[in-house]
């Protein structure tokens, strides 16, 4: 990997600062799209001959993963995965969707970019009135199943002992939002 981290840092050290050039309506917030995130990264990385490789695949329970794999000269490469979530999997374009969310995340992670943020606000439990907004939304969706979801989240280590459903990370509360009928699903099925 010492090859690799030297080629990364050198093409982090040329890249343009990432703007959030979009804006969404639903959680009222700004966002940098999957073209600005390639702009800034793209060219640093491969004059520093690291490669961005992509691809989707077959995830456990039918699930489908977007791949990304960082790959540099010498060999050495790094793959991230993340799992396509959408309410229909078989309407194309909520899949097409899921994927340019994911792609998006992965290539932001794999060239350690950093958006314009909130200082951390939306991520911490209970110091944002988005993620705040969110959880009541994810507890509205889920109706009475929500202790059934709590015992799930508890049994797969989401949530500690007693927590209530506010107290997922902002990222599960989302992936919860996306999809809720997959996740009353999964926790039924338990």
């Amino acid at each position: 990997m010492k090859e690799l981290a030297k080629a990364l840092l050198k093409a982090r050290a040329e890249m343009g600062k990432l703007i959030n050039n979009a804006k969404n309506p639903h959680f009222r917030s700004n966002y940098a799209t999957l073209d600005e995130v390639i702009r800034v990264a793209q060219e640093p990385l491969a004059s520093n001959d690291v490669c961005v490789i992509e691809r989707c695949v077959s995830g456990e329970s039918s699930t489908i993963q977007q791949l990304t794999m960082i790959h540099c000269e010498s060999g050495e490469e790094v793959t991230s995965s993340m799992e396509l979530v959408c309410k229909d999997p078989t309407n194309p374009q909520q899949l097409k969707s899921a994927q340019t969310y994911a792609r998006r995340m992965l290539w932001t992670t794999a060239a350690g970019l950093a958006p314009e943020d909130d200082d951390g606000n939306a991520a911490s439990s209970g110091s944002s009135n988005t993620a705040k907004d969110a959880a009541a939304r994810l507890r509205q969706a889920l109706g009475s199943n929500v202790e059934s979801v709590e015992r799930y989240a508890r049994s797969k280590g989401i949530l500690g002992e007693g927590e209530p459903l506010e107290k997922l990370d902002i990222k599960w509360i989302l992936k919860g939002l996306s999809n809720p009928e997959q996740l009353i699903e999964k926790a039924n099925e338990q």
